[in-house]
């Protein structure tokens, strides 16, 4: 093949679901591991389905498994990905990770933590808002299939956040996304848009 061709198989990507998988959850064990490691892979699809490129797509994979991570692993952790995967990836994933915990390492109230993440991302690169856009569609799209399956009271993103929560996060980070414009992957928000609408109809007809 040329050199310009375009390859399925990407060594970066196959890398970075490997350190998810070794370094992601831990604490929680093996089976819920497993479990977590869904969400990154689908992260990952979601940013090749819309034509992210391959450091996007690695950034993305990463930026769950810094999430997750508790605060006194987070410095590690993050010194792992500078080292195998470079500055640029780091700082990507880096730029859209929700401030989950106070200077304490204490986890913050949901709500809390969802606005000071709005203010954070406010000047985030378009790289991080496909992560931000690919990370939100999974999140919907798990929601849509717990209410339709068991249920609103099932809904449970947090254990202090009410489905109306869910519902005004969701109206929240679209209405973000929608006011950035120099963020071209519109195709991704209208989708969240359109997800956003269908769960917003599945919890009003649970009432």
């Amino acid at each position: 093949p040329s050199i310009g061709a375009m390859h399925g198989y990407s060594d970066r990507i196959n890398h970075a679901l490997a350190f998810a998988a070794k370094y992601y959850g831990l604490a929680s064990g093996p089976e819920r591991t497993m479990a977590y490691l869904a969400h990154p892979a689908n992260i990952a699809i979601i940013l090749a389905r819309y034509g992210c490129e391959d450091l996007t797509v690695v950034a993305g994979i990463l930026h769950r498994v810094l999430e997750e991570a508790a605060p006194r692993e987070r410095e590690e952790l993050e010194a792992k990905v500078l080292e195998k995967f470079g500055p640029v990836v780091l700082a990507t994933a880096c730029e859209v990770l929700e401030p989950r915990h106070d200077a304490l390492g204490r986890l913050r109230a949901w709500r809390t933590c969802k606005r000071e993440f709005l203010i954070q991302i406010a000047d985030a690169e378009p790289r991080g808002l496909d992560i931000c856009a690919a990370d939100e569609l999974h999140n919907c799209g798990a929601a849509i299939r717990v209410v339709r399956r068991l249920g609103a009271e099932y809904l449970h993103a947090s254990p202090d956040a009410s489905p109306a929560d869910t519902l005004w996060w969701y109206g929240a980070i679209t209405d973000h996304l929608d006011s950035r414009r120099e963020w071209r992957n519109r195709a991704m928000l209208e989708e969240l848009q359109a997800m956003t609408r269908e769960l917003a109809v599945l919890l009003q007809l649970e009432r």
